[in-house]
């Protein structure tokens, strides 16, 4: 045998050693990629069904999800109009009332600042040096307007929001098996999954 061709064989069995190692590798990581799933009641533990008969307009009601709290307001047409008026362009993170809302008269969104984690509160009245109602944050003067958009403060975007389905005029479901989170920023009804 030629020293060529004993080089080309020993190339050629150092090649399918590796392959085969990286095979068997391979197929030794699935069981340990199947653990770090989530387990279906975790998935289904994900989704909540909440009752909105009881939540008049103007009113708005915190439900935890995931350990989070869900803010949901039940806008009043002065709250829609008023939100309306505000050019989406002369906002710090642009949205208009469609790509934030399912329905005109309902927000669902998670209630944690997105400047440092607190929890936002409703101002019926209006904002501080501002002409319509909205949330405020306590902490540090972030506000958002009915729609969950920062109007004002220090919060970089708007409040994010959830995977929502209404289940018809006094249920809404909350939640996806297939939503990976509030890690994703979701900020506009497009970005969400499908419930």
């Amino acid at each position: 045998m030629s020293n060529e061709n004993g080089l080309n064989r020993r190339r050629f069995l150092a090649a399918a050693s590796a392959a085969v190692g990286a095979a068997g590798l391979g197929a030794a990581a699935i069981p340990f990629v199947r653990a770090m799933q989530p387990a279906q009641d975790i998935i289904a533990a994900g989704v909540i069904e909440v009752d909105l008969s009881d939540v008049r307009g103007g009113e708005m009601r915190t439900f935890l999800w995931r350990q989070q709290p869900v803010l949901i307001l039940r806008r009043t047409p002065e709250m829609i109009e008023r939100a309306g008026r505000i050019d989406p362009g002369t906002l710090k993170d642009p949205a208009t009332p469609e790509e934030r809302v399912q329905r005109p008269e309902w927000l669902v969104c998670l209630g944690v600042c997105t400047h440092l984690g607190c929890v936002p509160s409703l101002q019926p009245g209006r904002l501080p040096g501002f002409d319509q109602p909205g949330l405020l944050c306590p902490c540090h003067g972030g506000q958002y307007d009915t729609l969950g958009r920062r109007v004002a403060g220090p919060p970089p975007e708007n409040l994010y929001l959830l995977p929502h389905e209404f289940l018809g005029d006094t249920r809404l479901r909350v939640g996806a098996p297939s939503f990976a989170g509030v890690s994703a920023a979701v900020r506009k009804l497009e970005n969400l999954p499908k419930p």
